[in-house]
């Protein structure tokens, strides 16, 4: 049984970042060869989709998707899996390849816990890309019909421990504006019409349903990226972050060197 379960939990974790075919996410309007973003970027691009600074978090390189495999580690690990039956395998399978997707829209009562999710690959391709799929922005709460997206498997307290601002600041749920409900989009710039169509949509809904509605913007590019990197890039992005540690300590020695110049004159 144990070995089944390793198995099973393998392929699903190899399922985790599966998503559509090239030449379906080219007509979503997908960059098929994204770029790591700089901070700077991630600011500009959020300014361009006039994203509150407070509320543009940024989601840690590794700790959301580690976090999340943990937790179907578990959850596979408790299946009950006989021999030749795998529908709860396959059940769980979904719901894991549902929670991994890239563009997804989540709504939180104020306790914190999943009331709604909507994941990119439900939306209808590729024109009008509607993410009211079945309807389900039409009333408040939001709500599909779509079995593995009625699962919810963890609360907003994995969005917000593995994200922080620009600023690097970090929220948990008594940090935010008290609020009936709290929303969160995650988007990224190489899902880039799936992601402006989901923000448009999203800000629409809770202002037309006079609810009150705080509304979070995780930007997952980097971490989704990191995910499905060799080890070349990844060491590629990692040189560039240490190459810009040595630079700004390199700024700041200049900078006090001339500030000890100008005391001694």
């Amino acid at each position: 049984m144990k070995n089944t379960n390793r198995i099973l939990l393998l392929i699903a974790t190899l399922t985790l970042f599966a998503g559509c075919g090239t030449v379906y996410r080219v007509l979503l309007g997908v960059d098929i060869s994204p770029n790591w973003k700089t901070d700077e970027r991630i600011a500009k691009d959020a300014k361009k989709y006039k994203i509150p600074s407070e509320f543009n978090l940024v989601m840690d390189t590794v700790g959301f998707y580690s976090e999340l495999r943990a937790t179907y580690k578990n959850i596979f690990a408790n299946l009950d899996i006989k021999d030749g039956d795998s529908t709860e395998y396959f059940k769980a399978r979904n719901v894991l390849k549902d929670d991994g997707q890239p563009v997804q829209f989540r709504l939180f009562d104020k306790q914190g816990t999943e009331i709604f999710k909507m994941v990119n690959c439900y939306v209808d391709p590729p024109i009008p890309m509607s993410w009211n799929v079945d309807g389900c922005f039409d009333t408040f709460p939001a709500q599909t019909n779509i079995k593995s997206l009625n699962v919810h498997n963890f609360g907003i307290d994995l969005f917000l421990s593995n994200s922080t601002t620009l600023n690097k600041k970090q929220f948990s749920l008594e940090d935010l504006p008290e609020a009936d409900y709290y929303g969160v989009i995650l988007w990224n710039d190489f899902y880039i019409k799936p992601s402006k169509k989901l923000i448009k949509t999203v800000r629409k809904y809770i202002e037309d349903s006079n609810e009150n509605v705080v509304l979070l913007y995780i930007h997952n590019h980097n971490s989704y990226l990191w995910q499905v990197m060799d080890a070349e890039n990844k060491n590629k992005v990692k040189d560039y972050y240490k190459e810009e540690r040595e630079k700004k300590i390199e700024k700041e020695r200049k900078r006090t060197e001339k500030r000890n110049r100008l005391v001694h004159l």
